[in-house]
């Protein structure tokens, strides 16, 4: 937990460890992950449930054990992801400038306020993640037989379970409250063009990369399906990190949707404004001469362009790639029963 005796904003924890390994995030990613393979085979040799990376005469990951490696990866990946998301969300901030009445100094100080967060506010965040490992951890072994393996390991499994819900409910957090900043900024600090709204594009990568970061741990949850006993549990978590990265797809475009909103009504009335002052005298005096209908039909034109504006920064490739993600837990879970299929083949 973070920390922070004067009570200021501080980074999260794992996001200064992250960042002290010097790697890029898809390394971070890696190491943490074989680091906790080998505390996790540590663990299991020590207490014989494992011999080396055989257990019970088979290889860890052809037997239930396998769901350590699963548990493994996604641990290693929220713990990478945080101070990736924050990084990218401020290099999005530094492209969205030029649509921005702000300043130099002004983005510097609103990027510098990114990542950070009350100490008060990460306690919370974990105190959160604690309670649902707990939760969690019950729910498995009440669905579990009483003579099941995993419960000959108790104490791993609630220090694996907390571990990983502490970390992805303060990964989710930043997620959220990145998007929140950077969706109050661009409302009230964005220069709307109704004619051409692509400087707003770097909030429509925002949202994209965090609803990316939710889609890919729904697919890694998704590898954790082949338990039958704990099928609805893995489905429950796959839906609820869905809808996480559905909300992170639209939370950091809102402030700038209510201000397109707001803008194109404003064009509209003003533009209607000027059809009625034209349109009035055109329909006394019958029908007008081109030179006079030429600004009515201008203005009519311009009219039906405006009243077709979105009000959201998206484009079509927003939406394919949303869809994209949305296909990948089910590509994971076919492709581990794949995987699954090849070895059992190849070892007879």
């Amino acid at each position: 937990m973070a920390t922070d005796a004067s009570g200021l904003p501080v980074r999260p924890v794992e996001h200064r460890l992250a960042d002290a390994t010097r790697l890029p995030a898809p390394f971070v990613w890696l190491l943490a992950t074989l680091l906790l393979l080998a505390a996790g085979a540590a663990w299991h040799n020590l207490t014989g449930a494992w011999q080396g990376f055989e257990a019970d005469g088979q290889p860890v990951w052809q037997t239930s054990w396998r769901i350590e490696i699963i548990f493994a990866v996604i641990i290693g990946y929220v713990f990478a992801c945080g101070g990736w998301v924050v990084r990218s969300v401020c290099r999005d901030l530094d492209a969205l400038a030029p649509a921005l009445t702000l300043d130099a100094a002004e983005l510097a100080a609103e990027r510098g306020r990114i990542g950070v967060f009350p100490p008060a506010t990460l306690l919370a965040a974990g105190a959160v993640g604690v309670a649902a490992g707990l939760a969690m951890h019950a729910l498995v072994n009440a669905m579990l037989p009483p003579d099941h393996v995993a419960l000959r390991d108790g104490a791993w499994r609630v220090v694996r379970d907390i571990t990983l819900w502490v970390l992805a409910v303060r990964l989710t957090w930043v997620v959220i409250a990145s998007s929140t900043a950077v969706s109050r900024l661009s409302g009230r600090a964005a220069r709307i063009d109704l004619l051409d709204l692509r400087p707003l594009g770097p909030l429509a990568h925002i949202g994209l990369r965090g609803a990316l970061v939710f889609a890919l741990a729904a697919s890694m949850i998704a590898a954790m399906a082949g338990d039958v006993r704990t099928l609805p549990l893995t489905l429950f978590s796959m839906a609820v990190v869905g809808a996480a990265g559905a909300l992170a797809l639209v939370l950091p475009v809102r402030g700038v949707h209510r201000a397109i909103r707001a803008a194109k009504n404003a064009e509209l009335r003003s533009v209607r404004a000027e059809i009625a002052a034209l349109r009035g005298p055109a329909l006394a005096g019958g029908m007008p001469a081109p030179e006079e209908a030429a600004p009515l039909g201008g203005l009519l034109a311009y009219e039906a362009r405006i009243a077709g504006v979105s009000e959201w920064p998206f484009d079509v490739g927003t939406f394919v790639r949303f869809a994209a993600f949305l296909a990948l837990p089910l590509g994971s879970w076919i492709a581990s029963g794949m995987v699954e299929w090849v070895i059992a083949r190849a070892l007879g």
